[in-house]
């Protein structure tokens, strides 16, 4: 077997607690793979390397760049698969963002994190990533995942829960879809892949995002000459103010219409594929929007991010491809 390469870039899972502060270690220290070769021996070889040494709340465009870029440099002949640890609190976003990016990988490359510092009661940092080392022994998978205590495809992972510190998976029932890839099946992920995105990018345009609430005042939101798109994110039936008797400025059809003008289009995500619609929905995509269908705000995020970003194809052909399964297909 190749050795295993794992990319450290901080987060809890390379941070420890001093005076009830967590933090990132400032030495850069692999404790966790430290404490695998404690608990299951030396046999397996690891390369590592350390990317970022960042807590993930800061993660922002650079810290991204500098990921693809070390990504795109591995040979990957030379490893069995690679696992780069990352913060819980904005895995969703870089998950979503390498899982498309690097749709093509043929070799495993898993994505973890853990809720406490390494060797703390209670920390499942090992568990995630002896459970990645054994999928990567096992050679069943290749291609871009995220482990947290479950194995998910990077696109539909909903950032965790401040209360109990738990990942969603978007379109998962948790009564009733017991699969692991809620819906996609293990034959299609095996599938080559074409590779659409061959150079690094830089995140020099700029997506704003907004998250519906009730009697929001859009006119608090004001692109700037960086905005290349904004998406909204709406209520459970992808719905929004549209009514203006309280004020133009609290109805989403008008601050589309704003952007419109200024040549900033405006995304709507996680419209369903289904009629009959509610009046409010057809008024919004009347006004000009682009529907994101059955795709989470994290995805549908990350994959604008990327799509006003990269040159090598026109973003309504990024946005009308599944990348990497973030669209939930419904039967």
């Amino acid at each position: 077997m190749k050795k295993i390469l794992v990319l450290f870039t901080g987060g809890t899972i390379g941070s420890a607690t001093n005076d009830g502060i967590i933090d990132v270690e400032q030495g850069g220290k692999y404790a966790v793979v430290e404490a695998y070769k404690s608990a299951y021996g030396d046999e397996i070889g690891f390369e590592c390397r350390q990317v970022l040494n960042i807590l993930s709340e800061n993660m922002g465009f650079s810290g991204w760049e500098k990921m693809i870029h070390e990504i795109n440099g591995i040979d990957r002949s030379q490893y069995s698969g690679v696992i780069l640890t990352h913060g819980s609190d904005t895995l969703a976003y870089t998950s979503a963002l390498l899982g498309m990016y690097f749709r093509h990988f043929d070799i495993p490359l898993f994505i973890i994190a853990s809720n406490k510092p390494i060797g703390e009661k209670g920390s499942n940092g090992l568990f995630n990533f002896s459970s990645a080392v054994e999928l990567i022994k096992s050679r069943k998978y290749k291609g871009i995942f995220t482990l947290y205590e479950r194995v998910m495809l990077p696109t539909r992972v909903i950032p965790a829960d401040t209360c109990r510190d738990r990942f969603g998976v978007y379109g998962y029932d948790g009564f009733n879809d017991f699969s692991v890839f809620s819906g996609v099946s293990e034959n299609m992920l095996s599938r080559p892949r074409e590779q659409l995105f061959h150079d690094d990018i830089a995140f020099k345009n700029r997506i704003m995002l907004i998250e519906g609430c009730p009697a929001m005042d859009f006119d608090c939101f004001v692109p700037n000459e960086d905005t290349a798109a904004v998406l909204y994110s709406p209520y459970h039936s992808a719905t929004a103010c549209t009514d203006i008797s309280e004020g133009k400025s609290y109805a989403l059809t008008e601050f589309i219409k704003r952007c419109i003008t200024k040549n900033i289009m405006v995304y709507i995500c996680g419209l369903k594929r289904k009629v009959p619609i509610y009046s409010t929905v057809e008024e919004i995509i009347k006004a000009g929007s682009i529907p994101i269908y059955s795709t989470s705000a994290a995805a549908a995020y990350m994959k604008l991010l990327l799509a006003y970003n990269q040159h090598e194809m026109p973003v309504k052909k990024v946005m009308g491809t599944d990348l990497f399964f973030e669209e939930v297909k419904f039967s």
